[in-house]
């Protein structure tokens, strides 16, 4: 019997033990992650380049440190062609853009025009006083309006102020990431010794296997979003181009970006844009912008399981509870987390992290079953007492 209590007080202890590690997850650890963001940032490109350094200095017998200067340049070198390439191309649609934005503003203007002429023999016919509220609402209107430009335009100039002043933190911490990017690739080998020194054979297996299905998981994810995405885009190009909305192609680009944010998606611009339209009296035109709205999210809907399952390697409907449990919890943001933190979860379990906590619930649970039994002897104790009574 000594043997009992000390059991289940090492089954409490484990289980305590992976509480106290989850708490430490969910509050603790995003903050350490926020500190050390450049170096977990220069850490991941490191990683993302090492096979090519690693080439270089087998193949080509360059050094590693060589071989790492050589290679962080070339990333840079390639990364800004690429956005000046880019980047030219889309400036001057937006240029192009740009120019005809007075004559948008103007339409606009024309529209609201002709709401209020549209309107106002339905409002002669009201009673004087509806007539009067209905002037003090349109003053209240106009006020909450210029406040409300007026406070956009402060927040503006403080966004403006803020990131003026955080230009030194940037620049240091571009800096930390650029150094931390090289010393990781340079030093390979030395924080590996100090990572094989540390840990044990067993722990190093178990982060290996994690390590893997990490890579798997986020190259995995990050491609699920990327055909939504698209999918999404393509509707929406349609549907603009449908409406004969110009630079539909531009204007598509911020509102599939949009779906892709948290707390955001394509209603953020598609329901004003559709309200407006409304009030302006083009009935047929707000029609098609709802439809454009109501058809790229039943598309996300329709295609988010499936594709999401299939390239993260899990089976839909496994897929789908994730998603329904993750938008029940913390909504549209567990919703995109919910996969990767489920298969990160399964990840663990087959790496065997969890084989204490297992067998600590196992123990417990037999033991509350064995407890719960009644003895021989107790159940003749009671057949005597009620013999009694």
């Amino acid at each position: 019997m000594t043997g009992i209590p000390r059991k289940y007080g090492k089954a409490c202890t484990n289980l305590i033990l992976i509480l106290a590690i989850i708490l430490f997850c969910v509050f603790i650890a995003p903050k350490i992650i926020l500190l050390f963001m450049p170096f977990i940032i220069g850490g991941i490109l490191a990683w993302s380049v090492s096979p090519v350094v690693h080439f270089l200095e087998k193949t080509m017998k360059i050094g590693r440190r060589a071989g790492s200067v050589l290679v962080i340049v070339s990333v840079i070198a390639g990364i800004g062609f690429l956005i000046y390439s880019i980047g030219n191309r889309l400036l001057l649609e937006v240029m192009d853009f740009f120019h005809i934005i007075p004559k948008l503003w103007d339409d606009m203007e024309i529209e609201y025009v002709s709401f209020v002429k549209k309107l106002s023999p339905v409002i002669d016919n009201l009673p004087p006083e509806i007539v009067e509220k209905a002037g003090e609402w349109r003053q209240n209107i106009e006020t909450d309006i210029s406040i409300l430009i007026g406070r956009l335009s402060m927040s503006t100039a403080d966004a403006v102020k803020n990131y003026v002043g955080n230009v030194p933190k940037i620049i240091i911490a571009v800096t930390m990431g650029l150094l931390s990017f090289y010393f990781f690739v340079a030093e390979k080998n030395y924080f590996l010794n100090i990572f094989n020194k540390t840990f044990s054979e067993g722990f190093i297996k178990k982060c290996l296997v994690l390590k893997e299905t990490i890579v798997d998981v986020m190259a995995g994810y990050l491609k699920a979003q990327f055909k939504i995405e698209i999918w999404v885009y393509l509707v929406i190009c349609v549907g603009l181009l449908v409406i004969k909305v110009p630079y539909w192609y531009l204007v598509a680009v911020p509102i599939a970006f949009l779906d892709m944010l948290p707390v955001f998606g394509t209603g953020t611009v598609l329901i004003p844009w559709t309200i407006f339209k409304l009030l302006s009296g083009k009935y047929l035109y707000a029609l098609a912008l709802v439809i454009i709205w109501g058809v790229s999210q039943l598309v996300r809907q329709l295609i988010q399981p499936k594709v999401i399952g299939k390239s993260m390697g899990m089976d839909t409907i496994p897929t789908l509870i994730l998603l329904y449990v993750g938008y029940k919890l913390a909504g549209v943001i567990g919703m995109i987390a919910a996969v990767p933190i489920g298969i990160l979860v399964l990840a663990m379990n087959e790496a065997d992290f969890f084989y204490n906590s297992k067998n600590s619930i196992r123990i417990l649970w037999r033991g509350f079953q064995e407890f719960r039994k009644f003895t021989d002897e107790e159940l003749e104790e009671s057949k005597k007492n009620e013999t009694k009574l």
